[in-house]
This record gives C-alpha cells, sequence and structure tokens, in this order.
C-alpha cells in the first residue's frame, strides 16, 4: 500500500472533522449564542478549547468507531475513505439547508454502506448484533446497540431530560424577578456552555480520531508500514503484521504445538517491545496461555508475571492522573483497564462448557482489541474541528439558537445541561450518540415546558425528516463511492 494513499485517508476524514465543526460544533454553542449571552467569537473560543479537553480526556467511542461496528476484514484505508465521503456529502447537503443532522450518524452510515460494499453485499460485513465478554460478563455491542438503540433512545431522553429540567426551573424560580434570573443564568450558562463543549469532545470529537485510528491499525496489521520513512514512524501502531499472523494462527482449531510455540514466542517478544498498554498486557497474557496448552509452565508462567505487571502498571498511571478524582467530570473519564488474565480465563472457561477450543475463542478476543488513539490524532483532530466551527457554523446556529424556539438564558441553560450530561454519560460508555439530537430535543423540551405552541412545528418536522435519512442517505454514497473505486480497479 503506498503511503499517499494513507495521507489522502488522513486528509479525507480531517476535511470530514472541518465540515463537523461548521455542522456539529456549532450545535454545541447555538444555544448560548441564540440567548445572546457570548458573542459567537466567544463562544467558538470556549468551544475550542472545551472540545480539546473533552477530546483529550477519554477514548470509549473513538474505540467504538475503530472496531465495533463493522468486520475489519472487509475494511481497508481506501474504503474507510469512501465511508468519510459518504459522511461528507451528507453534512454538506444538510448545513446548506440550515438543518442540523447528525455528522455522527453520517459517518456510521458512511462506514456501513462502504463496509457492506466491500464485502460485495455481504450483510455479515456489518455487525449487527454481537455477543462479548468484559471483565467476566456478557455485553451486546454491534451496530444495534451502539448506535440504532441510542438513536432511538437519546432524542427522548434528551426531550423528558429538557421538558423536566425547565419544569424544575420554572417551579424554583416562579417568584424570581425577570432581571435576577436573567443575570444569574447569563453567568450560568456560561458554565453549561462549556459543560457542552466537554461533553460533545468526550462523546462527538472521538468519532473521527476513531475513523483515522481504524485506518493505520488496517495498513499496520497489514505489515504496509514495515518500510515506513523515519519521518513518518507516528503513523506505525502497535499491532504489527507478525503479531497478527500469530493471533490468526492461534485462532486455528488444529493449530500443531509448533505453530503454538511459534506465535506465543512472537507476542511475547512483541509484548517485550511494547510500551505500557493493553496490548502489551493482551500479548503476555495470549502468549501464557498459548505456552500453558503446549505444556511449558515456566514460560507460561514468566508471560503471565510481566502480563500482571503491566496490569498493575496501568492502575497505577489511572490512580496518579488528578482527571478522574474531579467531582461529576471524573467518573466519566475515568479509564478502566481490562484484567486480561482474568477476562481470558473466564472466556476459555465459558468455551470449554461450550465445547469450543478456549485458546481460538481467546486469540479471538485479543484479536478484537483496538488501541487507544494517539495523542497526535487527538490534537490534530480537536484543532481542525475548531476552525471548521470559526468558518461556517452559523446557518445551524441560527436554526437552533433562533428560529425553532425563543431562547432565554434560563431556558440556553437548561438544554445545554440535558444535553450535554446525556452526551458525558453516553459517551464515557462508548454509544454513539449525536450531539445534534441531544441538543435539538433538549431545546424542543425546554420550548414544550415554555408553552407547546412556542415550538415552529413545521421546522421541527423537516430536522426530523433529515434524522431519519442521514443514515441511509450517508450508507448509499459510502456504497455507491466504493462501487466507483472498483470500477476504476483501486479496490478489489
Amino acid at each position: 500500500m503506498s503511503l499517499w494513499i494513507i495521507f489522502f485517508v488522513i486528509f479525507v476524514a480531517l476535511a470530514f472533522e472541518y465540515i463537523n465543526g461548521f455542522h456539529d460544533t456549532a450545535n454545541s454553542i447555538a444555544t448560548v449564542v441564540g440567548t445572546k449571552v457570548l458573542t459567537p467569537r466567544q463562544a467558538i473560543i470556549l468551544a475550542t478549547v472545551t472540545n480539546l479537553i473533552g477530546a483529550i480526556a477519554g477514548h470509549a467511542v473513538a474505540k467504538t468507531v475503530s472496531s465495533g461496528l463493522v468486520d475489519s476484514a472487509f475494511i481497508s484505508p481506501l474504503v474507510i475513505a469512501c465511508a468519510l465521503l459518504g459522511g461528507i456529502t451528507w453534512n454538506l447537503i444538510t448545513w446548506w439547508f440550515g438543518l442540523p443532522s447528525s455528522s455522527t450518524h453520517a459517518l456510521v452510515g458512511g462506514i456501513c454502506g462502504a463496509a457492506f460494499a466491500s464485502a460485495h453485499n455481504n450483510p455479515k460485513a456489518i455487525l449487527w448484533s454481537v455477543e462479548k465478554m468484559k471483565e467476566g460478563k456478557v455485553v451486546m455491542e454491534g451496530v444495534l446497540h451502539k448506535v440504532v438503540i441510542p438513536m432511538i433512545s437519546s432524542p427522548i431522553i434528551g426531550f423528558v431530560g429538557g421538558f423536566l429540567v425547565m419544569g424544575l426551573l420554572y417551579s424554583l424560580l416562579r417568584n424570581a424577578r425577570p432581571r435576577f434570573v436573567n443575570r444569574f443564568f447569563g453567568k450560568a450558562q456560561i458554565v453549561s456552555a462549556a459543560y457542552m463543549g466537554f461533553a460533545h469532545g468526550l462523546a462527538d470529537a472521538q468519532k473521527t480520531m476513531g475513523v483515522i485510528t481504524l485506518a493505520l491499525v488496517t495498513a499496520t496489521a497489514a505489515g504496509s508500514f514495515q518500510q515506513l520513512p523515519d519521518w513518518c514512524s507516528f503513523l506505525r501502531m502497535q499491532k504489527s503484521k507478525s503479531s497478527e499472523q500469530a493471533i490468526i494462527t492461534l485462532q486455528k482449531k488444529d493449530a500443531a504445538s509448533e505453530e503454538i510455540v511459534t506465535a506465543a514466542t512472537t507476542l511475547k517478544d512483541e509484548a517485550s517491545s511494547l510500551p505500557n498498554g493493553e496490548f502489551r498486557e493482551a500479548f503476555f497474557t495470549l502468549a501464557a496461555k498459548g505456552y500453558a496448552l503446549v505444556n511449558m509452565p515456566t514460560e507460561a508462567a514468566q508471560a503471565t508475571a510481566r502480563a500482571k505487571e503491566t496490569h498493575k502498571n496501568l492502575l497505577d498511571y489511572e490512580a496518579a492522573r488528578w482527571l478522574p478524582k474531579t467531582p461529576v467530570v471524573g467518573p466519566m473519564v475515568a479509564a478502566k483497564y481490562t484484567d486480561w488474565n482474568k477476562t481470558l480465563d473466564s472466556e476459555m472457561a465459558t468455551a470449554l462448557t461450550a465445547g469450543k477450543s478456549p485458546l481460538v475463542v481467546a486469540a479471538g478476543k485479543v484479536k478484537d482489541l483496538s488501541p487507544d488513539v494517539p495523542l497526535w490524532i487527538k490534537f490534530t483532530c480537536a484543532l481542525t474541528m475548531a476552525a471548521g466551527t470559526a468558518a461556517g457554523g452559523w446557518k445551524i446556529i441560527k436554526t437552533l439558537g433562533h428560529k425553532m424556539v425563543k431562547l432565554h438564558p434560563v431556558h440556553g441553560f437548561a438544554a445545554e445541561m440535558t444535553a450535554a450530561t446525556l452526551l458525558a454519560v453516553t459517551g464515557k460508555f462508548g454509544y454513539t450518540v449525536s450531539t445534534t439530537h441531544s441538543i435539538t430535543t433538549a431545546i424542543m423540551g425546554v420550548g414544550c415546558a415554555k408553552r407547546f405552541n412556542a415550538l415552529k412545528l413545521s421546522l421541527v418536522e423537516r430536522i426530523m425528516w433529515a434524522w431519519v435519512l442521514t443514515l441511509p442517505a450517508a450508507g448509499i454514497v459510502g456504497y455507491l463511492m466504493v462501487k466507483l473505486f472498483q470500477l476504476c480497479g483501486w479496490l478489489p
């Protein structure tokens, strides 16, 4: 694979992030601009800083996008570029008409459509609903559980939450003077707007980061970066082609003892060269399970000990971080590291009971591991999104901040607190929830608490149609882009 293809994918991903900046980030600051608490320039600066902090603070959503939606066997950097082009096309159409549609679902639709086309219409390319073991518990993942269900439930939660929060504020402030209310919530809305920006970064800004990470992981595992120039070494991910082949070997039901020993040794050597992280721990643990299966107890014990040492170092690092200790925000950004020894023991015991090969199941678990997003990707994406916000988000801001319902600072505060909390909580668990859906329905709920006819229902209907069409429309464009690339001979 040529290096230019990787840079092309990164360029297209950053173009999507730039458009996301004036499409989705505009949603996060629309209320504070609409209530005239901050000027557009001040709101952009606030959104830039808080989005960057939120993007750096967590990585659950990025991991979902980079590994939890489609079968990686049908993904290549050019397929990812087609997916992004699908999302970009739909975002530009809805931005032109000033409709706050979801960049999140445009991206997911593009990925699913492109993967389906890459697999030559094989429906198994899309991970619709899969069972996975996490910390000894069965959890459901895939497009249904990570995208579709949150897509339906989050607008309902946003609407009801906005309605209830605004209703509570009305009851608490019924005897307060309007001048006091406007002055107090004019200041409080700066806090809620900052919270909204942070939650947007935690939940929404990570999606493009996950896509770039997915492209780099795919290229690294395929061996495309083996002859990478030194100045491009930052592109290389932790999962090399040799470790990928070793894991595939351990997934074979009929692997010979010699093959298992070779694969386990490869993983152990690879882990020894990796920095402290989940890949290092998982590789050591899987190597230990391989050694144990072929009756090499000394090697198994050594690999297990190094895996446990790595896990302890990760826990010590997390305990030393100050951000997870902060009130409210802390639980949302605290990293929860998998204890790979316990997890694989549990997976293998379950597999044995079900009559499956324990080592094959354990290897499959490690193969599904997605990497943390490198810091350079986080900073690049966050700054690109900020530049996009400064460039052209005013159409969306006008729709949300002025056209849908007339907002005062107290309404903006209620809507932002509701939407930000929804984004932060779902972002913590890796659900791809839309910033657009969250803030728009929160504003609707606030408007209905004011009075039902305060909403401009004709505009709300247009917005709803844009939401319904986003996933399939972006998916169709992503599908057609892959087919075009296949006709040109650029994709198999």
